[in-house]
């Protein structure tokens, strides 16, 4: 049995004038039938009273003790038992007795306290009265004491703040089960709160503002025509790992897209069919909703009429057929039982190039990206892929990247940075590892962060992650048909140069242009190296599927790049190198793949050097054959085409001349020269 110290203001003390006439056994008389039940709310107390008057059987002779009470609570129907025998959690007990000043009546007190554990419901009181000297036992009257929740009656207001619209006259605390009824005003949450568990009562109307999260302990459950609704950017936590019951409403907005575009979503409840989420997508004969085929990595179309949302899978859905044709924010609104607890997501996996699959947050909250990538180490890459196209006949990329190293954009028009989180509603792809086959999502990846769309507009590079290091973001594009791209250099204590879980992110897709890194020979759009040193050095990669005019530029810089160090884009074809943070590089190039056009340096002590060695060489062609002399030993030549492919190369030199046999007539080549020393310099030629 728990015991609370008693808050005497909150007692209610009742009296009645009932009187049980027992005279005729000449014992004592109950004067006054026991009193003071009624509704208690949680964490309050009553208390009960009798009566009893100087009988015959024996007088009271100045002895309180000359009267027993027994105080007894009913079981189950009809059967009693003493308080003392039968605790109950949460309810504690005090009784009390004294005398009137003439000493002829006798008053016994129970104050029945209970705490916020206790149950509600209701429990029946009574109590046994006997004088001394073999008087016989008198019983009382019944009294139910009925604990009740904190409800909701809005007698004053829609705010749920103020305590007169509550039964119990207080807003309800973090202990207590909050429960919303149909009062005479709707319910609306405007401030940040906690409850123990909710419930919202038939023909109760209860909303969470825009930007507020309500934390739940315990259940949510919705009853009968209960409306509970979820405003863009408000949150529903739970620490509680069990289901809820009942529908809620989930609106979410889109991020500002046009008429033919797609959102990859992922719905935050249960039981939300697809085409009435979104029924003027619907074209007939076809449709446009569609679920990630992971052994094609492609998209197939479902049917929107017969399927509704999947738990925590992703579904690429277009815009209304009505939508404007400029960027222009939707309102989807999510019908059905909140999604809770541990979920466990079963995918699929066909091995090497078939392990990507679309899934969504599950959560009417968001989740962060970091919780979830480090719950979900033996599963996935650590990599996450976010849908962003608008729709037309171009073949530019779809997704931009994340991981725990930052965030790089695809290019597209209304893409902004996540900042780490994954928003309500929202769908986005992974790829599994070896022979993984599930990912996981709990309570502890979400998180209450109310900012507004899928894709934050905040520029605010370093917040996007815990993860601290010295960064460079670099943005390259085509002058010619516009075409954009991201990629990200980090410096952090814990990367290394190979594959780093949560930190390298790879491309998943071609790119009409794209600046890269390569590791184990694949593409990478993030590279995360081990903590900064001025003398690295990085390989990039530089990819197009169109010639034209290009430019390389730094979008943002993190850390020791935000000071005064020094970083160069060295041009090894045309042996320049250019302050990438002063200005954009602009350059010309064919259509291919360079693999070792482009390095990003840290300082410019060999260009005097690089400068003097092009002077020095002398480079012509001779027949088929090109001839190269230089004043300085050579140790490797590579001769490449304006492609960026190797035509030619000699290795592991240890002379000042060399000759290159080229199968090649009237094309421009370019002739990459390093010395003994380390010198390198190129020189363009037409062979």
């Amino acid at each position: 049995m728990l015991t609370m110290k008693m808050n005497f203001t909150s007692v209610l003390f009742f009296v009645a004038s009932f009187f049980a006439s027992i005279a005729s056994f000449g014992q004592v008389q109950i004067n006054s039938n026991l009193t003071g039940g009624g509704d208690l709310c949680l964490n309050r107390g009553k208390t009960l009273i009798i009566s009893v008057k100087q009988g015959t059987c024996n007088p009271f002779a100045g002895d309180i003790n000359s009267v027993s009470f027994v105080w007894q609570i009913e079981t189950s129907p009809n059967v009693w038992a003493d308080i003392t025998s039968y605790p109950i959690q949460g309810i504690s007990y005090s009784a009390t007795k004294v005398f009137n000043t003439t000493q002829t009546q006798i008053t016994a007190r129970l104050i029945v306290t209970n705490d916020w554990t206790a149950p509600e419901g209701t429990h029946n009181y009574r109590v046994l009265v006997q004088g001394s000297g073999g008087c016989p036992v008198a019983t009382s009257i019944n009294q139910a004491i009925v604990l009740k929740p904190n409800t909701w009656i809005g007698g004053t207001s829609s705010n749920w703040d103020d305590a007169t619209n509550w039964s119990c006259g207080r807003v309800p605390s973090t202990t207590e089960r909050a429960v919303v009824s149909s009062g005479t005003n709707p319910c609306v949450l405007s401030v940040a709160r906690t409850v123990k568990a909710l419930e919202i009562a038939t023909g109760g109307v209860f909303s969470v503002n825009s930007g507020i999260n309500l934390t739940v302990n315990g259940p949510v459950n919705v009853i009968g025509s209960g409306d509970f609704t979820l405003k863009n950017n408000a949150n529903l936590l739970q620490a509680y790992k069990g289901v809820n019951s009942g529908n809620i409403k989930v609106e979410r907005n889109s991020s500002a897209l046009m008429r033919l575009d797609y959102t990859l979503w992922g719905s935050p409840v249960t039981g939300q069919n697809l085409l009435n989420f979104s029924p003027l997508t619907q074209t007939s004969p076809t449709n446009r909703f569609y679920i990630y085929n992971t052994n094609t990595n492609v998209y197939a179309s479902i049917n929107p009429t017969t399927n509704s949302f999947a738990l925590g899978k992703g579904y690429l859905i277009r815009m209304p057929n009505n939508h404007p044709t400029t960027a222009t924010i939707w309102k989807g609104v999510f019908t059905g039982v909140p999604n809770n607890g541990d979920i466990t997501l079963n995918l699929t996996n066909g091995g090497v190039g078939q392990r990507t699959n679309a899934i969504g947050n599950p959560y009417p909250s968001p989740v962060k990206m970091s919780n979830f990538v480090s719950g979900n180490t033996s599963n996935i890459t650590g990599t996450l892929y976010f849908w962003r196209k608008s729709n037309s006949t171009v073949t530019d990329p779809g997704y931009c990247t994340w991981t725990n190293a930052g965030f790089v954009s695809n290019g597209e028009a209304q893409v902004f940075n996540p900042n780490g989180i994954i928003r309500t509603g929202q769908g986005f792809l992974v790829e599994l590892l070896n022979n993984a086959t599930t990912v996981v999502f709990n309570n502890s990846m979400r998180i209450g962060n109310n900012a507004d769309q899928f894709f934050r507009t905040s520029s605010e590079f370093a917040q996007e992650t815990n993860l601290s290091g010295d960064k460079i973001k670099l943005n390259v594009s085509n002058l010619t048909s516009g075409y954009k791209n991201q990629m990200l250099l980090g410096y952090f204590e814990k990367a290394t140069l190979g594959v780093d879980y949560g930190i390298d992110g790879k491309s998943i897709e071609n790119h009409p242009v794209v600046l890269s890194t390569v590791i184990d020979n694949q593409e990478y759009l993030i590279q995360g190296r081990p903590s900064f040193t001025n003398d690295d050095v990085v390989s990039l990669r530089f990819k197009t599927e169109t010639a034209g005019e290009f430019g390389i530029s730094t979008e943002e810089l993190v850390g020791v790049f935000q000071g005064d160090q020094q970083v160069y884009l060295k041009d090894k074809f045309l042996n320049k190198l250019h302050d990438i943070k002063a200005s954009e590089y602009r350059f010309t190039s064919d259509a291919g793949t360079f693999d070792d056009r482009f390095e990003l340096v840290y300082q410019n002590k060999n260009i005097s050097n690089s400068n003097a060695l092009e002077n020095s060489l002398v480079i012509y062609k001779k027949n088929s054959s090109l001839v190269i002399e230089s004043t300085k030993e050579l140790s490797n030549v590579k001769v490449y085409d304006v492609r960026g492919r190797v035509l030619a190369q000699s290795n592991n030199l240890t002379s000042l001349l060399t000759v290159v046999e080229l199968n090649v007539t009237n094309e421009i080549i370019f002739v990459h020269v390093t010395t003994n020393d380390g010198v390198t310099t190129s020189k363009k030629i037409v062979f």
